[in-house]
């Protein structure tokens, strides 16, 4: 297969998941409450399988028939807003999530995020960190995460272009965005550093290429 049908192909392929996922956002808000009362004290946006005790773990809806009653989760287009009243968490924590939207959605799940949360209460958000890839693009990294990659080009294609990533950010783009949404006092961290131990949840695979940042609602 030449190029252009390789690249044909996988433009096909990417339209269909895109249309898939479109079609299973519009039922699934037809059918989702609009507000939803929650006993937990914590808030994890975009928990992937990651289901803690104590959190409401919200993600996207499901692809797959089998993911779709999974207990402990809620399923939520997170382009749309949160299905829950003002100030309704002690603290909230996400995980490599704003990266799957782009910029504009993810500027307004911030906002959602700083509604919902308690005036007072921190969000610990993560990210890739582009100023890592970039560090090894630049060849001043020598990280071991980054041996997995054949290139810095390769690295850097990873981040923008791999899982469905929609957006990159570092730290100083997050603080103004932050700030935008009405955060206060965002501040860069490392890995199991932060003010809430509660809403620590960071995974340590992901540590030699995430940028850790806590924010004050």
């Amino acid at each position: 297969m030449d190029d252009h049908n390789l690249f044909f192909t996988g433009y096909q392929k990417k339209i269909k998941k895109m249309l898939k996922f479109e079609v299973i956002s519009f039922i699934g808000r037809i059918f989702s409450p609009k507000i939803r009362l929650s006993k937990n004290k914590y808030i994890q946006i975009g928990c992937g399988s990651s289901l803690k005790a104590n959190f409401e773990n919200i993600d996207f809806y499901p692809l797959k028939l089998k993911d779709i009653n999974i207990k402990n989760k809620v399923s939520h287009d997170l382009r749309y807003p949160l299905p829950y009243k003002n100030k309704s968490f002690y603290g909230a924590f996400s995980e490599h999530t704003l990266e799957h939207l782009h910029f504009g959605d993810a500027i307004n799940l911030l906002k959602e995020i700083n509604r919902v949360l308690i005036p007072g209460s921190i969000f610990r958000c993560t990210v890739p960190d582009l100023k890592k890839y970039v560090n090894f693009y630049e060849k001043k990294d020598t990280n071991k995460f980054f041996e997995k990659f054949d290139s810095g080009a390769q690295a850097i294609w990873n981040l923008t272009q791999n899982y469905q990533h929609l957006s990159v950010w570092d730290f100083n783009l997050i603080k103004e965005k932050l700030l935008e949404s009405g955060f206060k006092n965002p501040s860069e961290k490392k890995y199991l550093e932060g003010a809430n131990k509660d809403i620590i949840l960071d995974m340590e695979f992901r540590s030699p290429e995430t940028l850790y940042v806590e924010t004050y609602a």
